[in-house]
């Protein structure tokens, strides 16, 4: 199933709708925060592969924060231990191979659903840690994701068009001021079936 929608305010609608039934939510690649404060669950774990992000959460937002990284979760969390695993902006930093193993752990981790979001085909990315935290490393992009990798997977997606614009600082430095917009994709399973 695929569906478009328009703008950045119903991502967050969508990601809220789609947290709706969980109690807890495991956000990998969390950064400081600035996504997973939004999330309407009332438990809210934060993994982070650079420690200075999790150290800088930004907006005073509670919620657990563990340095780990996200190619090991598997020894950290037990099977169906949490409601929900989002990685919001974080797939794209893997290379796929890296990514599909990932996602294998996670979707064992979760017991209702996990949900993804990422930049629809390759969105290069340079390294560049905007926060100025010291990740260059960490935000370089790595892979191209498509409505069929997830749809393969048994994952419902939605395609928000033109998402990544001139507002994205990234978008701008690596594509210029008058560049097309790139869609992104909301991917989600429901690890119940």
């Amino acid at each position: 199933m695929t569906v478009n929608v328009v703008n950045h305010k119903d991502f967050l609608v969508k990601i809220n709708e789609l947290l709706s039934d969980s109690c807890t939510v495991l956000d990998i690649g969390c950064g400081v925060g600035e996504t997973l404060k939004d999330f309407s669950c009332p438990i809210k774990i934060g993994v982070d592969a650079h420690r200075p992000y999790l150290e800088h959460t930004k907006h005073g937002e509670k919620y657990i924060r563990l340095n780990y990284m996200a190619e090991r979760l598997s020894e950290l969390f037990l099977p169906k231990s949490l409601d929900c695993v989002t990685l919001i902006d974080v797939i794209e930093h893997f290379e796929k191979e890296v990514a599909w193993d990932v996602l294998r752990q996670v979707e064992e981790i979760a017991a209702k659903k996990v949900i993804v979001f990422t930049p629809r085909g390759f969105f290069q990315q340079l390294d560049v840690d905007h926060y100025g935290l010291g990740g260059e490393s960490f935000q370089r992009h790595r892979s191209g994701w498509e409505i069929e990798d997830f749809q393969n997977r048994g994952y419902n997606v939605v395609v928000f068009s033109k998402f990544h614009d001139q507002r994205n600082l990234a978008f701008v430095q690596v594509y210029g001021k008058g560049a097309e917009p790139i869609d992104a994709l909301l991917a989600w399973k429901d690890c119940r079936l």
